[in-house]
């Protein structure tokens, strides 16, 4: 049998022997890929001790061939529970205890292979119903080795409740009521003084729950989607909107436009079709340190228009960027694993602005712009005023990683890119419509101006057609969908209607309109708009930072002396920069999911502070190129 073959067919029996236990049955390809990818060839002579009971507990090993014995200690010595010959497992204790529970001994030469209990971890963490599962199966194991173990002493898993339910630090009840008094007590402070000049006391209110909406996001005593909700109860309950403007934002072609794009950008991601994708890219760049950040990057750039979620896009790359610096051998926290750490991050991120399927608050900016500029602004002309921006954030973020690290030789074994490549199989079914809806749905928004067809039309058809061909199931519909940021869009889309209604937008655009004419000059204008942003950010994370900036300031574009689509444009790309680690929510996501282990506090402080620079110098220097081509 040629190399080649024999390798699949250890393959084949490695997912095989996956299959095999009783909690990682029903795993789909993705998952069995990954776990493949982050496995380790073991080779164990006849009589060596594989595991000591007492030493730290690390690791699941699965049996491919030869015989082990399992003993525990008594007084007398150690004795024999029992004899496991392959294929089989061993060691699954060890996914959720500190401390190994028996010794294992090779009774005959083994070869086996090595899963490391972080990816269990963090299969656990992407997949619950596993951990209940193997809680379980383990639960009944115990009881097994505890009857068989006559005189040996139990150990108690003290670790298990903590490993499968880890709590997510938040804070005490009564603080949060704290912060919800206070979030409402400010508003509710000023709510009988008299308005400001030239604002109406309707549109007073309406800015005062605004107000108190942005307190509520700084203080976080509830979820964002949640404080959303609250000011759309305010603004009908306490100032007075009607329910029909306070949530006309749902009745949008927008919001229907991000429903679908979310929907089949879970289909994307359920399929298996968008880790197809990256591995794809992953194969074509040099397997070098470099080679990686490159794939990385690009491999973001071309996720960006096909899934406009940016925590869906980071969650995608985060597994993968972690399995590179471990292929290129990078110790925890260095400067070339943050590097490969940032990539990720920033490849699929910093480049949404530029693509109108990008992020959906693109959508957003789109339906706050008047009706002549809408028509210009489709998904070819978008990117045609995005992309000199799109270029220069690109080589930007490229250099300041490659300056990171700028030593590192390190190269990475194609073995585990292959292993994986063959365990997720040909292209399925599931992938292939995803595919087409996917396709369906930019060819669309593409051809949008000379269809004229309606945005929402678009969406829902291609929507349709990843439900249609199996790809979105119920289950995936209810739960892979980011239903709460499409709350959060919802009562934000018609924000802008509340703000009309009221009058806030006139009083926001004449306040602005005297410091734009004292400044003069676009470019100093888009200066202090930029500047204004990363104010913003230091107090509010990117998520209501970036949607309060938007509905207040692109309506005012004109009296800035701006067309609403770059004054969007540029809140879009500072938005997503960072100064404050902890006020930028991807950052934190990435953190729980790698646990901590990619990149310091300072690390990310030193590259969101370049990143913020690189983004305040690109609006500049495209100030000429939107006067070119007459946005400006």
């Amino acid at each position: 049998m040629t190399p080649a073959g024999e390798h699949a067919e250890e393959i084949k029996a490695q997912e095989q022997l996956l299959r095999s236990v009783e909690y990682l049955r029903d795993l789909d390809r993705v998952d069995i890929a990954r776990l493949i990818g982050s496995s380790e060839d073991a080779h164990f002579a006849a009589s060596t001790v594989i595991l000591r009971e007492g030493e730290v507990a690390d690791s699941l090993y699965l049996l491919a061939t030869g015989t082990v014995e399992v003993s525990v200690r008594v007084d007398e010595g150690d004795r024999s529970v029992t004899s496991i010959s392959a294929p089989a497992t061993f060691g699954d204790l060890g996914l959720l205890l500190n401390e190994r529970t028996a010794t294992v001994r090779a009774l005959t030469d083994v070869q086996a292979w090595r899963i490391p209990r972080n990816a269990f971890e963090r299969l656990l963490r992407e997949r619950p119903q596993v951990g209940r599962a193997i809680a379980t199966s383990l639960a009944s194991a115990i009881d097994r080795r505890d009857r068989l173990r006559v005189g040996a002493p139990i150990k108690a898993p003290e670790q298990l409740h903590a490993m499968m339910a880890a709590p997510h630090a938040r804070s005490s009840g009564l603080t949060r009521v704290g912060y919800i008094a206070i979030s409402i007590g400010m508003p509710a402070a000023l709510w009988l003084l008299p308005a400001p000049s030239g604002l109406s006391t309707p549109g007073w209110h309406v800015a005062l729950v605004m107000v108190g909406g942005a307190i509520a996001w700084l203080l976080e005593p509830v979820p964002d989607f949640a404080v959303a909700l609250a000011m759309a109860a305010a603004w009908i309950g306490a100032a007075g909107v009607p329910a029909a403007v306070a949530f006309g934002g749902f009745t949008t072609s927008a919001w229907v436009v991000a429903v679908a794009a979310l929907g089949i950008t879970a289909a994307m991601a359920a399929s298996g079709l968008l880790f197809r994708a990256s591995l794809l890219l992953l194969r074509v760049f040099p397997a070098t340190h470099r080679g990686q950040l490159s794939a990385l990057l690009v491999t973001g750039v071309i996720l960006t228009p096909l899934a406009p979620t940016v925590f869906g896009r980071v969650a995608m790359t985060t597994p993968i960027a972690r399995d590179i610096a471990q292929a290129l051998g990078h110790a925890r926290r260095t400067r070339a694993t943050a590097a490969v750490a940032f990539a990720g991050v920033l490849g699929s991120t910093i480049l949404g602005p530029v693509f109108l399927t990008g992020m959906i608050t693109n959508f957003l900016i789109l339906s706050l712009l008047p009706a002549s500029e809408q028509a210009r602004f489709g998904w070819a002309g978008w990117l045609i005023a995005a992309l000199p921006a799109g270029l220069l954030l690109f080589i930007g973020v490229a250099l300041i990683l490659f300056a990171l690290d700028p030593r590192s030789g390190m190269r990475a074994s194609s073995l585990v890119r292959r292993t994986q490549e063959q365990s997720i199989g040909r292209l399925s079914r599931h992938e292939l419509t995803s595919l087409i809806a996917i396709g369906v749905f930019i060819a669309g928004l593409l051809f949008q101006p000379l269809l004229r067809i309606d945005t929402a039309a678009i969406g829902l058809g291609s929507l349709l057609l990843a439900i249609g061909g199996g790809a979105l199931d119920r289950q995936t519909f209810r739960s892979a969908i980011d239903w709460a940021t499409l709350v959060l869009f919802g009562v934000l889309l018609g924000a802008g209607a509340v703000l009309r209604s009221g009058g806030v937008d006139r009083w926001i655009a004449d306040a602005v309109t005297p410091i734009a004419r004292s400044v003069g000059h676009p470019a100093l204008v888009i200066l202090l708009l930029t500047l204004l942003v990363i104010a913003v950010r230091l107090v509010l994370p990117m998520v209501p930072a970036g949607f309060l900036l938007l509905v207040t300031l692109v309506p005012s574009a004109p009296s800035l002396g701006l067309s609403g689509w770059v004054v969007g444009f540029v809140v879009s790309v500072v938005a997503l920069t960072w100064v404050l680690p902890k006020q930028y929510e991807v950052l934190r996501m990435v953190r729980e999911v790698t646990n901590g282990e990619m990149f310091s506090d300072r690390q990310s402080l030193a590259v969101g502070v370049s990143i913020t620079a690189l983004a305040l110098l690109t609006m500049l220097i495209c100030v000429p190129y939107w006067r070119a081509v007459g946005i400006l």
